[in-house]
């Protein structure tokens, strides 16, 4: 007689193991393309923050080359350092706030100084996005 449940069960067997390892492959595919747009994200926010500091310290050199008086530069840091700190507030926050519950633990920041150490810890990939080689850095 021929044991038609054994090869039933063999096929059952091995198809729930296939759409388990399809499913552990796909979960570190998507994890790993979080890391990356994360990264990504911070390091073109690392970069405008780069240019609002060239910015600052051009509108500071036009301050002081048409002679302002101290108190109009002294204003002019002031609300340029607020909205510096808003913009890197609002960065993170977008991020976390665009990041589902479930991969909330996953993130590895909740604030601009984390981020940016977030960021050096995984550079690597950063370079890798910017193709940058190892003699070039």
């Amino acid at each position: 007689m021929d044991p038609w449940w054994l090869y039933l069960l063999v096929f059952t067997f091995g198809y729930i193991t296939c759409q388990t390892f399809y499913f552990f492959n796909a979960t570190r595919v998507s994890l790993k393309l979080m890391k990356s747009s994360r990264v990504i994200y911070l390091l073109m926010m690392a970069k405008a923050m780069e240019k609002y500091k060239i910015a600052e310290e051009v509108m500071l050199m036009k301050l002081k080359e048409s002679e302002k008086e101290e108190k109009v530069i002294n204003n002019f840091q002031e609300n340029f350092n607020k909205e510096r700190q808003s913009f890197q507030n609002r960065s993170v926050s977008w991020v976390l706030d665009n990041t589902p519950d479930t991969f909330r633990d996953v993130v590895g920041f909740d604030n601009w100084e984390s981020a940016m150490k977030y960021l050096i810890v995984h550079r690597e990939e950063a370079y890798k996005f910017w193709r940058i080689e190892e003699d070039d850095r």
